[in-house]
């Protein structure tokens, strides 16, 4: 496991990660699911499918990082999960945005989360520091 010298919630902690995953979850699921207001300056200012690319970058991060907690997964393991896990997510969000009042399923947006968990995957391969580290 790669717990910090405290323990604690640190960047490399091993209970900063579940948590960073949770808290994502659970954030992108609110958003997403509930019922549309007019757009905010977020919205107007960046569009759309960038902030659903940016969502799923760190989605894919946060994933791969909590399975690559598991001495059951390899990192390509870990990879392959992680980013699962957060396409999964994207797809339940357009599924069940069809149910949601002012919402609709568009694969427009699930294509930019599969951009931006692509992203995510960059990121990991050029920060040493977001890389998972699996335990042998």
């Amino acid at each position: 496991m790669n717990q910090t010298a405290s323990g604690g919630l640190g960047f490399l902690s091993s209970r900063f990660w579940p948590a960073a995953a949770a808290v994502w979850t659970a954030s992108v699921l609110a958003l997403a699911l509930s019922p549309q207001v007019e757009p905010g300056w977020l919205m107007k200012t960046f569009g759309d499918k960038l902030l659903h690319g940016a969502a799923f970058a760190a989605g894919a991060v946060v994933w791969i990082r909590t399975i690559g907690l598991s001495s059951r997964f390899s990192l390509w393991g870990a990879v392959a999960a992680g980013s699962a896990a957060a396409l999964m997510v994207g797809a339940a969000i357009e599924v069940l945005q069809s149910y949601v009042p002012g919402r609709k399923a568009d694969v427009r947006d699930l294509a930019a989360d599969v951009a931006g968990i692509l992203f995510g995957l960059a990121l990991l391969s050029l920060r040493p520091r977001l890389r998972p580290r699996i335990s042998a």
